[in-house]
């Protein structure tokens, strides 16, 4: 062959035929879930069907949907769509059935190969492994309020709740078919409680929530309970809480600081730790800093305020309150009083089961008489209090 037909030949090549054929600019790969489609790799094995977008650049004789396929090792699909973009820019789309695992397809014009894609897939072994938790927590409901717990006491407690944060490396979305639950297990009788936790559309359209169950049976007995996230069957995570007699968190209450609760004409409420002058404010009330020594545990507690007058208990001046115990300090305010009520009032103890845990005195410290000994007569009616040692406290700073 002359050498001018083969110069000719490899131009027409380069020239004609390569502009003439189709490039690949970029790829997309997405899955349809319940009527919605998500540009989201990998593909979950619980999509309804698998998605792929191709931008290409097309040449004028390059433009007819029926020269591409989509190639996978199970078969071979049509394309779905092509849509003009700008001048020679198009979008060639493909549909078709979730593979069983990761493969690599080829996109072809005219039975030629294009370009080589990947489509990941997320299997169920691969969603289970990359689910986490993040601080589940065990609370326990005493009335309006709701206390982390590692034990409680089981008197008058409400109920038993959990709450986590569910983490995972891809979207949530196949938890919607596996399924999430809270089982919870009484250890003493052996019953199991099962509660499923449903997501929600937004929920499973993440890959981070926070999720919650609570137990349908109030515990009422001493002993341990087992709380256990599953997703599909798969266990996440497992605690355990204990119940525990009242008499045993009762003995470990106690009283770190008191203080007293002033309401003033405006509305506003404040503490102090020295005794109000009852002029400036309108009702007054003793303020307790209640702590329990059971690591973890919380108790809804009754307690017995007594109004003291020249020493002795006032019924008129008797309250029961109820008040929830952690073992975190608190601020527990049992009631206000009137002032009226309170200049026959000496002080007031704070009691749990006949158990005095602290006093708060409404008289101010009398001065001390000192005798030609060196020593000092002890003032009569006063009943010392942390409030009075507060103020000693301060008296002595100021000497310094």
């Amino acid at each position: 062959m002359p050498r001018w037909t083969t110069r000719w030949l490899v131009w027409a090549r380069d020239n004609l035929f390569r502009r003439a054929r189709p490039g690949a600019i970029a790829a997309s790969v997405g899955f349809e879930l319940a009527g919605v489609t998500r540009w989201e790799s990998p593909v979950p094995w619980t999509a309804d069907a698998s998605v792929l977008d191709v931008q290409l650049r097309l040449p004028l004789a390059a433009r007819r949907k029926t020269d591409f396929a989509l190639r996978l090792p199970s078969a071979t699909f049509p394309a779905d769509a092509l849509r003009a973009e700008a001048a020679d820019r198009f979008r060639v789309s493909f549909r078709f059935p979730v593979p069983p695992d990761t493969v690599r397809a080829d996109l072809l014009w005219n039975g030629r190969v294009l370009a080589m894609i990947p489509v990941h897939i997320l299997t169920v072994s691969t969603f289970l492994a990359s689910l986490s938790l993040t601080n589940p927590t065990v609370a326990a409901r005493f009335g309006a309020a709701t206390v982390a717990v590692a034990s409680f006491v089981p008197d008058r407690c409400d109920g038993l709740l959990v709450a986590t944060v569910l983490r995972c490396s891809a979207l949530l979305a196949p938890l919607a078919e596996l399924g999430l639950r809270a089982v919870f297990r009484d250890a003493l009788t052996g019953c199991d409680y099962v509660v499923q936790v449903p997501l929600s559309a937004a929920q499973l359209a993440r890959s981070e929530v926070v999720v919650a169950a609570v137990c349908p049976e109030m515990p009422r007995h001493v002993g341990a309970w087992w709380v256990t996230w599953v997703a599909g069957e798969c266990t996440l995570a497992t605690q355990r809480v204990h119940a525990i007699p009242a008499d045993r968190f009762d003995a470990g209450v106690r009283v770190l600081e008191t203080r007293f609760a002033l309401l003033d004409a405006g509305g506003a409420v404040r503490t102090t730790k020295f005794p109000p002058v009852l002029t400036d404010v309108t009702r007054v009330g003793p303020c307790f800093v209640l702590v329990g020594s059971e690591p973890g545990a919380a108790a809804l507690c009754r307690f017995e305020l007594v109004g003291l007058v020249n020493g002795a208990p006032d019924s008129a001046l008797r309250r029961d309150v109820d008040a929830v115990v952690t073992d975190g300090p608190s601020g527990f305010v049992p009631v206000l009083f009137d002032v009226s009520e309170l200049p026959r009032v000496s002080s007031f103890e704070l009691r749990l089961n006949g158990r005095v845990l602290g006093t708060v005195s409404l008289r101010p410290v009398p001065a001390a008489r000192l005798t030609g000994e060196g020593g000092f007569v002890p003032p009569t009616g006063f009943a010392w209090s942390a409030a009075a040692d507060d103020e000693l406290a301060d008296r002595l700073k100021r000497l310094q």
